[in-house]
């Protein structure tokens, strides 16, 4: 077997024999004016903001001797997306994540941590051996490249007596070619997940509606409430996946930055704490709360006695410096909860604030550079539906689950069948492996990492389609683009779809489905609404 020495020697010939061929390419004539294609950015990846093992350099992922324990989801200002790796990192992080909560709704083994953990080394490596050596390929191809345009450019200049501009893209700029086509990875998304950023909630359109600020690129969504005796507001994640109601306690440390906004006695006079504490899972995340009851206002209505838990110690996905929210809004079922308390929803219901306990969800997109998130309670916003709602019966026991009748990749049917979880709190499309597979088998370009992702073109206009009960909705085809890989927004990018460890036809819908349709819960009756965006 090679040497990791040898192996390396080997590359770096094979790489310097193809680069001539390669930089020819890269220089070309249309349309009578010059034209440079633009190679991707050369500069060194700089720091990944990560849960508990802190900051760290894309290279401490690279390093088979680093003693590093990988962490299982990452949130926080990506400064480094633009080295492609990390694309690929956070997306194993979110496919780690997304088949956790698969396997808890489906009633399979759940993955444990050391599986979660070997995933992501085994994803480690594929970078190693696939998108490093792109890298070092990409950094001699600029410094040829420039070096062959200079002498195209002198020697044009000097038959034609004009200077030569060439069209080059540089850093996060775009080409002037690139500016003649909207087609891509959008530059707004990009933008809020390198920086982690939140996209500010809209004005709403209904009563007891509250606007939804938008997380990164759109990874999450989160609304403000208000608690205790001086009304304080607090920003809670929405997760339809889940049913404990929690907000972070000033007594829990290493909770959140210096932004993260904590609930006590100091904050509350009328904060009834209890000594029992319970430890809730969500996907890779944990967290350990103690029971207690204040009064809490949600999108105008109060709560004057409502049970929820205080966190006094939170993991890395939900205590982490850059996390932007205070807490979790739980709004599945009730037999979800951990403690058997209400969930927000059935609160309005009971304490006839609401005439029926509904919720309504609307969630909105960075790319459209226009969020028009929303959620109501107690009822449907009918203004932000085309024609009318269809219901479903809900087949979980707690989980938010209709019977799936087909899925679409443009004109084709794939054959899939089975059924769908709706989930706020998951940020990709999760399923089966055939029907991953099948469904990128029919998209041009696209890849499969051999490790439940795919890849494929940033330019596709592939729509994927979804059919409930003889309804189909139809997704954009920007969502099927969770990430791109590297700064080249019509180059490689990440695929929304991934491939989850069941195949008994059990999909997960996350926010790539949901920001194409209205989504509406009702505890109730059991059943769900779907309906097209007006």
């Amino acid at each position: 077997m090679l040497s990791l020495r040898a192996k390396f020697v080997f590359r770096l010939v094979a790489l310097l024999i193809a680069v001539p061929a390669l930089v020819e390419q890269l220089i070309h004539l249309e349309g009578g004016s010059l034209v440079s294609a633009a190679p991707l950015s050369s500069d060194s990846p700089s720091n990944l903001t990560v849960s508990d093992a802190g900051s760290h350099s894309f290279d401490t992922f690279l390093s088979p001797s680093t003693g590093l324990e990988l962490p299982l989801v990452a949130r926080g200002p990506d400064e480094s997306i633009e080295s492609g790796g990390n694309a690929f990192m956070h997306l194993q992080q979110h496919i780690n994540k997304a088949r956790r909560r698969l396997a808890h709704i489906t009633g399979t083994e759940v993955p444990t941590d050391e599986e979660l953990h070997s995933a992501l080394q085994k994803r480690r490596l594929w970078i190693e051996d696939n998108w490093v050596p792109l890298q070092r390929r990409d950094a001699q191809f600029q410094e040829e490249a420039e070096h062959h345009e200079a002498s195209l450019g002198a020697y044009l200049a000097a038959k034609s007596g004009k200077m030569i501009n060439f069209v080059r893209r540089k850093g996060n700029q775009s080409s002037k070619l690139e500016a003649r086509s909207s087609s891509g990875y959008s530059k707004a998304a990009f933008n809020a997940a390198k920086e982690h950023s939140v996209t500010d909630a809209p004005s709403v359109s209904a009563d007891h509606s509250v606007g939804l600020s938008i997380e990164a690129n759109d990874v999450g969504y989160f609304m403000n409430v208000n608690v205790g005796s001086n009304n304080k507001q607090f920003k809670m994640l929405i997760d339809s996946g889940s049913s404990d109601t929690w907000i972070t306690g000033d007594d829990c440390s290493n909770c959140g930055g210096g932004n993260r906004n904590k609930l006590g006695k100091s904050t509350s006079s009328s904060l009834h704490t209890k000594s029992k504490q319970y430890k809730i899972s969500y996907g890779t995340g944990t967290v350990t709360i103690s029971e207690a009851s204040d009064s809490m206002s949600i999108a105008g209505m109060k709560l004057s006695h409502f049970n929820f838990g205080v966190a006094s110690k939170e993991s890395g996905d939900f205590g982490g410096s850059n996390v932007p929210f205070d807490g979790l809004l739980g709004l599945g079922g009730k037999s979800l909860s951990t403690t058997g308390d209400d969930t927000p929803i059935q609160a309005l219901y009971n304490q006839k604030q609401v005439d029926q306990p509904v919720v309504g969800y609307r969630l909105g997109r960075v790319a459209d550079g226009d969020n028009k998130g929303q959620i109501t309670f107690g009822a449907v916003d009918s203004s932000q539906v085309s024609g009318s709602l269809n219901e479903y019966s809900n087949q979980g026991n707690g989980y938010w689950k209709i019977e799936l009748g087909g899925v679409k990749v443009g004109n084709k049917d794939i054959g899939a069948s089975g059924s769908a979880t709706l989930d706020t709190g998951t940020s990709l499309i999760v399923a089966p492996p055939d029907q991953a597979d099948a469904i990128h088998n029919a998209i041009k370009g696209a890849k499969s990492d051999g490790q439940g992702g795919y890849t494929l073109p940033c330019t596709t206009n592939v729509k994927l389609s979804f059919t409930f009960g003889g309804n189909s909705y139809t997704m954009n085809s920007k969502d099927l683009l969770f990430s791109v890989n590297g700064n080249n927004m019509k180059g490689t990018c990440v695929s929304a779809v991934s491939a989850g460890n069941s195949g008994k036809g059990d999909w997960l819908l996350g926010a790539p489905f949901l920001k194409n349709v209205y989504f509406a819960t009702n505890t109730q009756t059991n059943k769900v609404a779907l309906g097209n965006l007006s």
